[in-house]
């Protein structure tokens, strides 16, 4: 597949930031899809478990959408499984991760 020169220059531009978010929200919604997946739900038994639209978690599963902490609990909550983990090992290499599921007490 050819490139295009302007596509690519844009992609040079982008910040590392900005690099990061989308990985991290991908990630995040891959591991959404995963417990879906593991659980047998589809995304319209998501969006009844959540109290939203199946076109609000269409755009969420998208990969591009800003997740609040407070929606990552709700999300946590609702499939009964951790989303993301605190620990960060390139900051806390010494960290023992273990997953946090925020429905607990």
């Amino acid at each position: 597949m050819k490139r295009s020169r302007v596509l690519e220059e844009r992609r040079r531009r982008v910040s590392p930031e900005a690099r990061d978010f989308v990985a991290l929200s991908f990630r995040i919604v891959d591991r959404i899809h995963d417990i879906l997946e593991e659980k047998g739900m589809k995304q319209k038994d998501f969006a009844l478990k959540m109290g939203k639209s199946e076109a609000e978690i269409s755009k969420w599963m998208r990969g591009t959408h800003n997740f609040t902490i407070d929606t990552l609990v709700s999300i946590e909550k609702a499939l009964d499984a951790p989303i993301i983990g605190v620990c960060h090992s390139s900051i806390y290499p010494a960290c023992e991760f273990e997953p946090v599921v925020a429905a607990e007490p």
